[in-house]
């Protein structure tokens, strides 16, 4: 994926993972346990209970693709850390029994052209995504965003929101711009003409039962995409990518193992996950 993208701090899932990609003697890697750590649970992606259980699709993902990433690990689990935190930095965090630990590789939210995440980070494919887009209703004289002068916006959620206000020339050629609530509210909106265009994200919208009754603009606002990232020049992230792409290929698996599970938490294939290795 050769794009400029940056980690988006204000995406609640940050989730630090791994062992042993550093070299550094003041990092106290796990020899035997990947330490999967993640700063807030965030749904689908991941839930973990008092006892440590983790669900959702990473925790899902991760129990398909460990086998083919671990090398000489033995087991993995998750553990909470703070927010802000870095790979190869100094020191690390303290894991539930008090014993310090350091993360080799983080997944998380990257956005597109901002900030200087793949300067910093090697990462894979991106994972999942999630498209900032607009939405109008079947007819609107909206057509394209070239029809957004005098237009009557709505936006839902606040990553729609973030990426459209930052986007001047669009939200500043509305005639107005409203928050709404919740995707029936916005759809009542659409239906009556109070708004002409919806802003808001794929990961909200596409689910919807009603999602076919209305129309999406051509391109997307904004994408984020979730990936994994590990120190720069790893080779993490293309055993990382292998795993995954042999988890959806048939030629490995005699099925499809990735798509049905990115549906199962999301309500549609939200995965954008596009590799393939070099020798193909």
């Amino acid at each position: 994926m050769k794009k400029i993208i940056a980690l988006v701090l204000s995406v609640a899932l940050i989730m630090c993972i791994f062992a042993g990609c550093s070299s550094k003697n003041s990092e106290k890697y796990s020899d035997t346990t990947l330490i999967i750590g993640y700063t807030e649970e965030t749904a689908p992606f991941l839930k973990v209970d008092k006892n440590g259980k983790a669900t959702g699709f990473s925790a899902d993902l991760w129990k398909k693709i460990f086998d083919g990433v671990k090398g000489d690990l033995k087991d993995y689990r998750f553990e909470k850390v703070e927010k802000g935190y870095a790979l190869e930095d100094e020191g690390g965090f303290f894991d539930s029994e008090k014993k310090e630990y350091s993360a080799g590789l983080l997944m998380g939210a990257v956005k597109k052209n901002d900030g200087t995440f793949n300067e910093d980070y090697s990462f894979t494919e991106a994972i999942i995504s999630n498209r900032v887009i607009a939405v109008t209703k079947k007819g609107s004289k909206v057509k394209s965003f070239s029809d957004f002068a005098g237009a009557k916006a709505v936006v839902l959620n606040p990553v729609a929101k973030e990426s459209f206000s930052k986007n001047t020339q669009l939200s500043s050629a509305c005639a107005g711009v409203t928050e709404v609530k919740d995707l029936n509210a916005a759809f009542t909106a659409l239906d009556s003409g109070s708004a002409d265009v919806l802003i808001t994200d794929e990961f909200t919208f596409t689910p919807s039962d009603k999602a076919k009754s209305y129309t999406v603009l051509e391109h997307e606002l904004d994408r984020i995409d979730y990936v994994i990232a590990c120190a720069k020049y790893s080779g993490w992230k293309d055993s990382i990518n292998t795993a995954i792409y042999e988890l959806k290929s048939p030629e490995y698996n005699d099925k499809d193992e990735f798509t049905p599970l990115v549906e199962k938490y999301f309500g549609y294939n939200a995965s954008s996950f596009n590799y393939k290795p070099a020798e193909e």
